[in-house]
């Protein structure tokens, strides 16, 4: 191969790893890529398109379960409700747990994007709920030790962190309330959830939520087993309600 030759072969393709270089930094200097299409997004996690798609999501207050948040055409407790109230005073979901939301919360807890907690959040907080009496003080859905260690953060105390500064409440510390480590309800059948959370939260006295009224905070619920055992813990300690707030409403 004559000299001249090589070197213009040379040259091609340094041009073009150059020209793929000034694309991917051009690109990058107009800011973010949305998490869910990929496309820019400006500053944010999430572009105009994917972020009215999640919105689609919301529920309706009207047509849900005080209680539990599930189905009910009236906006009355459902009759599993009437038969057997839970623990908690409302419960409250945001959005349903369908794509893209799924995606984007198997993203923020899985994939290490734990900063996608601020979008979350404010999807969350576009709309909040109507309580009867104002919280006190708000608190996230604990992690069992091994659960937190392998996860790295506890997905729902960063949403509660964000919610106690937006309604200006105090947020318990996550160390006031501990939960042992059982499989993870989203394993298991709707009929065995009550029985692996039986008994598996403790509440120092350090929580002091006596008379008091709390806002639980948490990602997902399905069967509500969970945040009712909590509320169930909190009532045991002295609080006067529990409220439940999450994110999204799995069917």
């Amino acid at each position: 191969m004559a000299l001249s030759t090589w070197l213009v072969g040379q040259w091609q393709r340094f041009s073009s790893a150059e020209t793929r270089f000034a694309r991917f930094k051009a690109a990058s200097s107009r800011g973010k890529r949305c998490v869910l299409c990929h496309e820019l997004s400006g500053s944010q996690a999430l572009c105009g398109g994917c972020t009215a798609d999640l919105h689609c999501l919301r529920l309706d207050a009207r047509r849900r379960c005080p209680l539990c948040a599930g189905v009910s055409a009236s906006g009355l407790p459902c009759g599993r409700c009437q038969r057997k109230p839970p623990p908690q005073t409302l419960l409250h979901a945001a959005l349903a747990y369908r794509p893209p939301l799924s995606n984007l919360l198997y993203a923020y807890k899985f994939l290490g994007r734990n900063d996608l907690y601020a979008a979350l959040a404010e999807l969350m907080l576009a709309k909040p709920p109507a309580w009867p009496a104002e919280p006190d003080l708000v608190m996230a859905m604990p992690l069992s030790v091994r659960r937190l260690h392998k996860r790295g953060f506890n997905q729902s105390l960063l949403l509660a962190e964000s919610v106690a500064k937006h309604l200006n409440l105090p947020l318990l510390p996550p160390f006031v309330a501990t939960r042992s480590h059982r499989p993870a309800q989203s394993t298991l059948p709707r009929q065995l959830r009550t029985k692996n959370v039986r008994g598996i939260f403790q509440v120092a006295p350090a929580a002091d939520v006596k008379n008091r009224h709390v806002l639980l905070i948490d990602d997902v619920v399905t069967s509500g087993a969970t945040i009712g055992e909590l509320a169930r813990t909190l009532q045991r300690a002295g609080a006067a309600a529990v409220y439940g707030w999450v994110l999204a409403r799995a069917e």
